[in-house]
C-alpha cells in the first residue's frame, strides 16, 4: 500500500503542479490581455482627442475664413453702391440719348468686371480657407492610416 500511496502522492503532486502552472499561464495570459487592452483604450482615447482638437481647428479656420470672406462682400457691396452712385450721376447729367446709352453702357461693363473680379477674388478666398481647414484634417488621415499598417 505503500508504493500505491507513493505513487498516488506524486500523482496528485504532479496533478496539482500542472493545475497550479496552468493556472499560472492563464493568469499570466488574463493580465497580458486586460494590459493589451488598456493600452489599445487609451491609444483610442487619446486618438479620438486628437481627431477633436483636429475637427475644432478646421472649424476655426473655416469660421475665420468666411470671416473674411463675409468682410470683402461687405466692403465690395459698399464700393459698388459709391461707385454706382456716381455713375447714376453721370447718367442724370447726360444730355442726349447717346451720352446716357454710352453711361449706361459704361456702367454695366465696369459693373460686370467688377463683379466677375469679386466672384474670382471670394473664389479664390475660398479655396485658400478649405486647403487650410483640410491640413488637420488631413494629418489625422495620415495618423489613422499610419495606425492601422502598425496592426
Amino acid at each position: 500500500m505503500s508504493a500505491t500511496r507513493k505513487t498516488t502522492a506524486k500523482a496528485t503532486e504532479a496533478a496539482n503542479e500542472s493545475v497550479f502552472t496552468a493556472a499560472n499561464t492563464a493568469q499570466a495570459s488574463i493580465n497580458e490581455g486586460v494590459e493589451r487592452m488598456t493600452k489599445g483604450m487609451t491609444q483610442m482615447g487619446s486618438f479620438a482627442q486628437d481627431n477633436t482638437e483636429a475637427v475644432m481647428q478646421a472649424a476655426s479656420v473655416v469660421a475665420k475664413g468666411m470671416e473674411k470672406v463675409t468682410q470683402e462682400n461687405v466692403d465690395y457691396a459698399k464700393s459698388q453702391f459709391e461707385t454706382a452712385q456716381d455713375k447714376v450721376q453721370a447718367l442724370t447729367k447726360a444730355k442726349t440719348p447717346q451720352e446716357f446709352f454710352e453711361a449706361q453702357s459704361e456702367l454695366f461693363r465696369t459693373s460686370m468686371e467688377a463683379q466677375i473680379s469679386q466672384v474670382n477674388k471670394v473664389s479664390d478666398m475660398m479655396i485658400a480657407t478649405a486647403k487650410d481647414a483640410a491640413q488637420p484634417l488631413s494629418k489625422r488621415y495620415s495618423a489613422m492610416v499610419e495606425l492601422m499598417q502598425q496592426r
